[in-house]
């Protein structure tokens, strides 16, 4: 058995006025995943660069998805996200980073890790959106939190609202460690 971690913090909140400089992914929250062979790598799902500067930027951007409007998004190279996360939780904010772990088959685990390194390596696009309140997310829409469903991964909390889906991976996991797992 091989292990795959689920990383995820919530948000400092887009109202925090003392966070506004802050990047958009630390505001909103952010949930991403990293394999045992490579724990300081971690995958993350969200819109592109490319779609986030075509509506006008970050901020536009964030106007944007929460009229449950789409855009492109992709796997990225997150972990830079996570440790910033972690130290605004050392100084105070909510960030606290929390992970679970989920063990597959060697055979079944060398499947999801190959198939999301192609999907990075190719900046494959899927369609992001934030998910709505109430409402079951779209099999065709991801965020972060419910994108690990398509390598066929179990998720936590499977509607995609970031303070359900981060109360689970506190109460199910342990604290993450940007020195490692």
């Amino acid at each position: 058995m091989k292990k795959i971690y689920l990383i995820g913090f919530r948000g400092t909140s887009f109202q925090a006025p003392e966070y506004k400089t802050e990047p958009a992914l630390i505001r909103a929250g952010h949930v991403g995943f990293a394999f045992e062979d490579d724990p300081q790598f971690i995958f993350g799902f969200h819109p592109t660069p490319e779609a986030i500067e075509a509506v006008g930027g970050e901020e536009a951007a964030i106007e944007w998805l929460k009229e449950n409007e789409p855009l492109d998004g992709a796997l990225q190279a997150d972990r830079a996200i996570f440790v910033r996360a972690d130290e605004l939780h050392q100084s105070g904010a909510r960030t606290d980073v929390w992970q679970v772990t989920v063990e597959l088959p060697d055979a079944d685990y060398e499947q999801v890790r190959a198939q999301a390194l192609q999907w990075y390596t190719e900046k494959t696009v899927f369609t992001y959106a934030f998910p709505e309140r109430g409402q079951p997310p779209l099999p065709d829409r991801d965020n972060c939190a419910t994108f690990p469903r398509r390598l066929a991964l179990p998720l936590p909390e499977p509607t995609g609202q970031l303070a359900r889906y981060i109360a689970v991976l506190e109460s199910e996991g342990t604290r993450w460690k940007p020195e490692g797992n």
